[in-house]
């Protein structure tokens, strides 16, 4: 798997988040650093993704989570051309946020797909399904895994990693 941009959420994702210990395993992924890593603004958080896709001479698949879904989403309205696809995991509820009118409401402009807990304390089970539907993008529930993060068991998230695997072979077959 080459061409990934992982996209924190919240606090960068912390040491034990399956997208650092992800990184750890392929340094040759990028990964999106903050200025503020604890304050959820769309526009703001959407500029290191933007800049990265910017610079990057390839189109990338968008790891992200929580938080940095949605400034993923935010930035494939921006640079689609930019963006292979996306790869989205356990999405904060934009309205919890109140960062609902920066998001569109329409299909995206690329592929992705959706990973989801059916008991995620920051997006319900009938949020994520309405956002998906709105999105346009596939949605694999997963079962009751909480937010998918260190807090809720997933560490390493061997699983995760598996997905993450199928959707960029999946992208291959189709190009």
């Amino acid at each position: 798997m080459n061409n990934i941009l992982l996209v924190p959420g919240l606090y960068d994702s912390g040491p034990q988040h399956w997208q650092t210990l992800w990184h750890q395993q392929q340094p040759d992924w990028l990964r999106i650093q903050q200025a503020d890593w604890t304050t959820p603004d769309l526009q703001r958080w959407a500029a290191p993704v933007l800049d990265t896709l910017q610079n990057s001479p390839k189109p990338l698949t968008l790891v992200a989570h929580s938080f940095g879904c949605l400034a993923s989403l935010y930035a494939a309205t921006q640079l689609p051309e930019k963006i292979s696809s996306l790869f989205l995991v356990a999405p904060a509820d934009p309205e919890l946020l109140g960062v609902q009118e920066g998001l569109i409401y329409h299909p995206t402009p690329v592929s992705g797909r959706i990973i989801a807990s059916s008991n995620d304390p920051w997006m319900s089970l009938d949020r994520i399904c309405l956002w998906s539907q709105r999105w346009s993008l596939p949605l694999s529930l997963l079962g009751p895994l909480r937010h998918i993060n260190a807090e809720s068991g997933h560490g390493v998230w061997p699983e995760g990693l598996e997905l993450l695997r199928w959707h960029c072979q999946q992208l291959a077959k189709a190009a």
